[in-house]
């Protein structure tokens, strides 16, 4: 924890709990992987209104050190995916496209029983992630625009012939 975190829980309202979600997105997905690190299950408000529900789950999050690394990355650990992270990175393992991360911090005020967004969600691509039995562990990054295809096109022979 850093000394910030240190400071802001230790002033924070006794009756205020700060919660992290995280949402895996792919195009395999029937619907997005959205868990909580808690001990009970989240519905929570997104950004456009909806409600949804974050499953209970502990994770670890590391986050990058603050320096002058052109792509720095976050690490997450989820623990006891076996039955229900695991298949979903399996199916996103079988179609070798990018899944996206999104992070958003709640703050849940007891007295009021009410959940609050606060700002605005970290949305990151998962640059790798393995599983075994008993976690998963991810590496997410901001999509760093010198890897971006300019303007915007891929290249191939098909598109143009040329380049055969």
């Amino acid at each position: 924890m850093t000394p910030a975190e240190k400071e802001a829980y230790a002033n924070c309202r006794a009756n205020e709990v700060h919660l992290y979600t995280l949402e895996l997105n792919h195009p395999a997905f029937t619907q997005p992987l959205r868990i909580v690190h808690d001990n009970t299950d989240l519905t929570a408000p997104l950004e456009d209104g909806t409600d949804a529900l974050f499953i209970a789950m502990s994770f670890r999050m590391v986050r990058p050190p603050v320096s002058e690394e052109p792509d720095p990355s976050i690490t997450i650990q989820v623990d006891n995916v076996s039955g229900f992270v695991t298949p979903y990175l399996e199916l996103a393992a079988k179609s070798g496209q990018e899944i996206t991360l999104i992070c958003r911090p709640y703050v849940y005020d007891s007295d009021a029983d009410t959940v609050t967004l606060l700002g605005q969600p970290l949305k990151l691509a998962v640059r790798n992630a393995t599983t075994n039995m008993q976690n998963a562990s991810l590496t997410a990054a901001h999509i760093n625009p010198a890897n971006l295809a300019f303007p915007r096109e891929k290249y191939t022979p098909d598109r143009f012939p040329g380049l055969a």
